[in-house]
């Protein structure tokens, strides 16, 4: 079993994207190919965590952060997303 409880979100690979510019927490879901998406402002730095369905999509993900007015200055693989907390209004 995933570590998640499902299949479907276990596949791919996680990646941090660090930049400057700040972008709507909606902005960069909504894609088969970036999913699991979580928006961190720490001005005047933004960092963006998801899971990358196929590598040969990071092209098309970075010039969507950009279009959103992120200017992406780092990309890195890692094992693990932080888990998202929840609040209480969702």
């Amino acid at each position: 079993m995933s570590r998640t409880g499902n299949p479907a979100l276990d596949t791919g690979s996680n990646y941090v994207f660090r930049g400057c510019g700040a972008i709507p927490e909606w902005g960069a879901e909504g894609a088969d190919d970036f999913r699991g998406v979580l928006v961190v402002p720490v001005p005047p730095e933004t960092i963006v965590f998801g899971t990358v369905a196929d590598p040969g999509c990071l092209p098309e993900i970075l010039r969507r952060l950009e279009v959103l007015g992120m200017r992406v200055e780092s990309v890195h693989r890692v094992r693990e997303l932080p888990r998202q907390v929840r609040r209480a209004d969702v």
